[in-house]
């Protein structure tokens, strides 16, 4: 059953008022967030999940991919954590700190299906790389497989690794041509440059400059067959650079079947800014260990991995509101919602003659971004040209660089037509 933007609101998306106000009473007096309580789904009231945005109305917001929005649940734990390490910083630290940063582990790993101990708190997927991949045990001589449509920093976290390690980077094209590419034909690429030497495999789950999905579970059932016969310190570490897939997709790190998930949180999970995580499963872990001391003492992987050193510690806490939001809402719900935004948004500039469309239009292999071009216009143009109809676009920053749109939950089927409109007169 809908529930109207009122129910929905006062169900508790929000903290509550009592908080805020406990929050002023003294931070050594005061109880920090405990989470809120579930809700029912929203149905089809998608406008009470816009609501708890502050994206400026004069516009259609669809580079969403690239910083999120704070949600009213992440901005007010924000606030009230603010207010408290504000009004008497080493008081309410030292009473919270561990606490919140234990509820925000566990609220990411009920989110992904995991067990909090294998979660780790980074500030960015950028800083979630640059950690696993230098603290990965590679000899000298082995090599670091990824591919030339990788994340920038993946590229340059595995080059600095190939340096102090003596190990060997090789970069491989994952498909001859975007427009007809195949999960058949990433597996085997990829995995038909795995060799003997091969210790580290990274890859992207969903490709910022192109949209494209990859299948991770594939390769990784792939890739079991060949670690099979492989002792601990040959085995192929399959890597995944999961921040755009995580928020999206409804999948948990089972599913996917890697050895490490790095992603920020700060963009379709809608975290605060500064937020991110990794997580290692149970059995590769050893293989991996911290660059940066930890301040948290419990002894586990994903304590000893998360970075130490005084922070906006306000943010980290209140990642819990951005993964508890999203399981209220419901993962499923949501990867429905962004797909059929995304597939009415890539079937109408499939039909137009002065597009071409590069994200694959086959569900399994794109997600919540759409790549595409528009004849006789750079992608900066393009972007300029709907900023100008007050549509919010980016491009890829990549080479080649396309023109990009990125539907997410906080948009309609009705500002997807006025995007295609505008692309449509773009002719």
């Amino acid at each position: 059953m809908a529930l109207s933007r009122r129910k929905l609101l006062a169900a508790g998306l929000g903290t509550t008022a009592a908080a805020l106000t406990n929050a002023r009473a003294g931070a050594e007096e005061r109880t920090a967030p405990q989470g809120n309580p579930p809700i029912a789904a929203p149905g089809d009231d998608w406008s009470a999940v816009r609501a708890q945005f502050r994206l400026s109305p004069d516009y259609i917001h669809l580079a969403g991919l690239l910083l999120a929005s704070h949600p009213l649940p992440v901005r007010e734990a924000i606030e009230q954590h603010r207010t408290g390490l504000d009004q008497s910083p080493p008081l309410y630290l030292s009473a919270h700190n561990f606490r919140l940063q234990a509820e925000a582990r566990q609220a990411a790993a009920s989110y992904l299906g995991a067990r909090s101990q294998d979660i780790a708190l980074t500030d960015s997927t950028t800083m979630g790389l640059g950690l696993v991949y230098n603290g990965l045990q590679v000899r000298a001589g082995q090599e670091l497989l990824t591919s030339t449509a990788d994340y920038y920093a993946t590229r340059e976290s595995l080059r600095y690794k190939a340096a102090r390690a003596g190990a060997v980077l090789r970069e491989i094209t994952l498909y001859a041509d975007i427009r007809t590419v195949s999960e058949e034909e990433i597996v085997a690429r990829l995995l038909g440059a795995v060799g003997p030497a091969t210790r580290v495999i990274a890859v992207t789950w969903v490709h910022s400059g192109t949209g494209l999905k990859i299948p991770v579970r594939r390769i990784a059932e792939s890739l079991a067959a060949i670690n099979a016969h492989r002792a601990p310190a040959d085995r192929a570490l399959l890597c995944v650079d999961g921040v755009h897939g995580l928020g999206v997709e409804n999948a948990t790190v089972s599913d996917l079947g890697c050895d490490f998930f790095i992603a920020g949180t700060h963009k379709w999970i809608f975290g605060p800014r500064g937020s991110g995580l990794i997580w290692g499963y149970p059995a590769a872990q050893a293989a991996c260990s911290p660059t940066i001391p930890s301040f948290t003492q419990d002894g586990t992987w994903g304590g000893q991995m998360s970075p130490g050193g005084y922070k906006p510690f306000e943010h980290q806490w209140a990642v819990a509101e951005a993964f508890r939001l999203h399981e209220r809402l419901g993962k499923a719900r949501v990867a429905e919602r962004i797909h059929a935004l995304n597939r009415q948004l890539k079937e109408g500039l499939a039909g137009m003659t002065h597009v071409r469309l590069y994200t694959p239009r086959d569900e399994p292999l794109s997600a919540g971004i759409t790549c595409f071009d528009v004849e006789g216009l750079t992608p900066q143009g393009v972007v300029a040209r709907l900023r100008e109809r007050r549509i919010i676009a980016s491009t890829t920053p990549y080479r080649p660089s396309y023109a990009r749109l990125a539907p997410a939950v906080f948009n309609t089927p009705e500002e997807i037509d006025q995007a295609l409109r505008a692309v449509r007169e773009l002719a």
